[in-house]
């Protein structure tokens, strides 16, 4: 018998993760999984995604959520989140 967060679509397994947890206890997770991406792209995105979910419920938690993550990664030295890609890929044009 599947769980119940596997019969959710990737947007709903998200919105989950919002409801149950804080938005500094997930920049936590996210910040501890982030070696786990082959591509550190897909990482970033998915941390977006969270950032914009966020956003539609509260301009503060989506703030607290990308400080929070940023201030994780360079604690483990790594790059904060590429949070603009616009500015993000002109400042790495080949």
């Amino acid at each position: 018998m599947p769980r119940i967060y596997e019969t959710l679509p990737p947007v709903g397994r998200l919105q989950m993760a919002l409801r149950v947890m804080t938005p500094t206890r997930l920049a936590q997770t996210f910040a501890d999984f982030a070696g786990q991406f082959y591509d550190r792209s897909d990482f970033d995105s998915l941390a977006r995604q969270v950032s914009e979910l966020y956003d539609l419920e509260s301009a503060e938690h989506a703030h607290l959520f990308r400080s929070q993550l940023d201030r994780r990664l360079c604690d483990r030295f790594q790059d904060p989140v590429a949070w603009d890609v616009d500015t993000y890929q002109k400042g790495h044009a080949a």
